[in-house]
């Protein structure tokens, strides 16, 4: 319990310091924003083929405190940002471990653990310097945020945006703290279904990127990843919005382009993913169809950890294998655009076929269905809590059928 109260007592402080600068102070206390989040999450996942571990289920309590400072007066402000994260066991075996949402090590998953990832920062004009922890969420490289705790980099980053729309970054990044992790560790590909050949360490990761929003209507955007020795990663996008007679219409492009580089430690990397997103939207409803290829020699590489952004990701399976093609269909809900505030739905259907899998020999084929449900209490007294649902049901004839539901109640609210 004591790393839990130490992480939990450290980001409350500069809330602690927020609430004590009166009205007439500036800077670095006066713009400081503190937010809480109480999470409690059920997570169970049933593998209805296959050997090995025939269940994962655990249940957790997280806290996140996430306190932002304001800016130093100045011309160049300087600021730091705190968040403290904790998790406390609720439930589970040490023969169903894996879910993600508990801390583990060679002894299991923790009962307690409890951690700060710091950031400092300095501003000036529209450049930001910010040095740390970093929770990222780019076309090539996004921190996995779907458990308790979130995915953090350690490194450094510099960025600027401009009144024109123009948005320049550059980032480093050298280490990465696992959502399940109890340690910083050494940046590496995912090797799912041995898709490459091992997972060596990387010393660093450089990532620059630029976009631009053209208007109200169109966006622009460009990447290049190189995680050192390993692979790079370059990706173009393409984001527009058309304002319908009824409702409108949205429209993304994106391509990809993944190969290996330097001493090539994972071995070959050469992979083209093209990325097609449609939705029409209107009343507080999405209707929305995807299309995901995967050319080249080997799958769409990953840093270790993350989520692939792509769109035709899902909570138990990427879609992103060797010459895989994939479709989705979705169906979003906003129920507050009809009559019923709070409410979230979603419902979707993804399929796969075409892959080629190393671990199979013949055409591999899957596919998988969501729901998810979600209620934002809108009572003055329960106005701060949220339960969300999940359901999951996917099927492949090369990996393991799986089932899976999560549960999560939230508590969230500003300080």
């Amino acid at each position: 319990m004591r790393n839990l109260s130490i992480s939990v007592l450290a980001a409350a402080c500069l809330a602690s310091g927020s609430a004590m600068a009166d009205e007439t102070s500036e800077g670095f206390f006066k713009g400081a924003e503190v937010d809480l989040t109480a999470t409690n999450f059920y997570y169970n996942r049933d593998f209805r083929s296959g050997s090995g571990q025939g269940k994962r289920e655990e249940w957790a309590q997280g806290l996140m405190i996430d306190a932002r400072s304001g800016y130093t007066p100045g011309v160049v402000g300087f600021g730091l940002d705190l968040l403290g994260l904790g998790d406390l066991k609720l439930d589970g075996s040490d023969a169903e471990v894996g879910t993600g949402i508990l801390p583990y090590d060679e002894d299991g998953a923790r009962t307690t653990f409890g951690r700060v990832a710091v950031t400092g920062k300095a501003k000036a004009g529209p450049a930001e310097l910010r040095v740390g922890s970093h929770i990222t969420s780019d076309l090539t490289l996004k921190s996995n945020t779907s458990r308790l705790l979130p995915q953090t980099f350690e490194g450094a980053s510099l960025g600027a945006a401009f009144k024109n729309g123009l948005e320049l970054g550059y980032k480093r990044f050298d280490r990465s703290w696992y959502r399940d992790g109890v340690d910083r560790v050494h940046l590496t590909i995912t090797n799912k279904d041995r898709r490459f050949s091992g997972t060596p360490d990387s010393d660093h990761l450089d990532l620059f990127t630029a976009g631009w929003k053209v208007n109200d209507q169109l966006k622009l955007r460009i990447e290049h990843a190189e995680l050192q020795d390993i692979y790079r990663q370059q990706v173009a996008s393409v984001a527009y919005r058309q304002p319908l007679p009824v409702g409108r219409l949205d429209t993304e492009l994106r391509y990809y382009v993944s190969d290996d580089v330097g001493q090539a430690l994972a071995g070959v990397v050469d992979n083209r993913a093209v990325n097609a997103l449609v939705a029409w939207n209107v009343n507080g409803q999405e209707f929305a169809v995807a299309y995901q290829d995967m050319s080249g020699d080997t799958a769409m590489p990953f840093v270790g950890g993350t989520d692939g952004n792509v769109f035709n990701w899902t909570f138990i399976n990427d879609f992103m294998e060797r010459d895989e093609r994939s479709w989705q269909a979705r169906y979003q809900l906003d129920g507050k655009r009809i009559g019923i505030p709070g409410l979230k739905f979603l419902a979707r259907y993804v399929k796969g076929d075409n892959a080629r899998p190393n671990t199979f020999a013949g055409e591999g084929r899957q596919w998988q269905r969501d729901f998810e449900i979600g209620y934002t209490f809108q009572s003055e007294a329960l106005k701060d809590f949220s339960i969300r649902w999940r359901n999951g049901f996917f099927r492949s004839n090369y990996q393991r059928d799986a089932e899976e539901n999560r549960l999560m109640l939230v508590y969230s609210t500003s300080l």
